[in-house]
């Protein structure tokens, strides 16, 4: 019995050192996550605007054009619940931000992460911004959220190839959506992937929001929601309830609270289809324009 107890352990411990060794490999490996920690971390006091969203903020928003400090801590798929969670993560430290910048897209009262196809994406909140796991044991470590030859291949690419998989500019805006390789505009088949097929995510996100809001009011900062441009070929092909229902949610929020305002830029006729790198996605010129667009209108406030 011990020599079969012996034997087992000689094919598990191997197995457990491979795992931790590449577990802790990947985690070194320099990432988005960590770079808007690392920011947030050192300079939290000096920001003024916080961009906060998914990924039509973190593609679509540049801090560059801003005239006061501006971080986008936008990331993909980051839904409305981590938006707040992360806020009161930081609120203590951002002790002079003056304006919240939400993104509000057609999806955004519909969807977490959690229930997203992209829930793989939570252990980054913890592994790397320290948030509380809520969720999975399994989000605890990056080895057990992806195939195994994933992996392995992502510390190949960097370890022996040198690549890099920073894909955020220092300021945290995406620098990926390039105008220079612009994809298929799919809107329809987009259109179809955002809409919810039911409303039970709806109160939660209110809460969130409204969790947003009172950490707002508490230290005199202003909320600016806004709906990021898109072509038409996403809105025209959008569930008018779902829409309709978001755009009215917003609207109550805004007459409600005194430091909350709404710019929606859903259908806007100052963007064209050279500034979208996808149907429901701008370049980096159309990032530039909405970044000009939205610093004037917080410096009118």
């Amino acid at each position: 019995m011990k020599k079969f107890w012996l034997h087992i352990l000689k094919i598990i411990v191997p197995i457990f050192i491979f795992f931790l060794v590449l577990e802790i490999a990947i985690r070194k490996i320099p990432n988005d996550y960590q770079l808007k920690k690392s920011y947030l971390d050192k300079n939290a006091s000096k920001i003024n605007t916080l961009v906060l969203g998914s990924s039509h903020s973190f593609y679509g928003i540049n801090p560059e054009y801003f005239s006061k400090q501006t971080l986008n801590a936008a990331y993909v798929s980051q839904t409305l619940d981590l938006d707040e969670e992360l806020l009161h993560h930081y609120k203590d430290k951002l002790t002079n931000l003056e304006t919240v910048i939400i993104p509000i897209s057609y999806f955004s009262l519909f969807e977490t992460l959690e229930t997203d196809v992209e829930k793989w994406r939570l252990k980054n909140y913890i592994l790397y911004y320290g948030f509380e796991n809520k969720y999975h044991f399994t989000d605890n470590f990056e080895t057990l959220n992806h195939d195994i030859l994933l992996n392995i291949k992502k510390a190949v690419k960097h370890y022996a190839l040198n690549k890099s998989f920073i894909t955020s500019s220092n300021l945290g805006w995406g620098t990926n959506f390039n105008s220079k390789e612009r994809k298929k505009f799919e809107g329809q088949y987009t259109a179809k992937k955002h809409t919810a097929k039911n409303f039970k995510l709806f109160d939660g996100n209110i809460k969130s929001l409204q969790k947003i809001i009172k950490m707002c009011q508490k230290k005199n900062i202003k909320i600016l929601f806004i709906t990021t441009p898109a072509h038409v070929s996403y809105f025209k092909n959008l569930n008018q309830i779902q829409l309709s229902k978001t755009i009215k949610t917003i609207n109550e929020l805004v007459q409600k609270n005194q430091n909350c305002s709404y710019l929606n830029l859903l259908k806007s006729d100052k963007f064209i289809t050279a500034d979208f790198y996808d149907a429901d996605h701008l370049n980096d010129i159309g990032a530039k324009k909405l970044s000009l667009l939205l610093d004037k209108k917080i410096n009118s406030q």
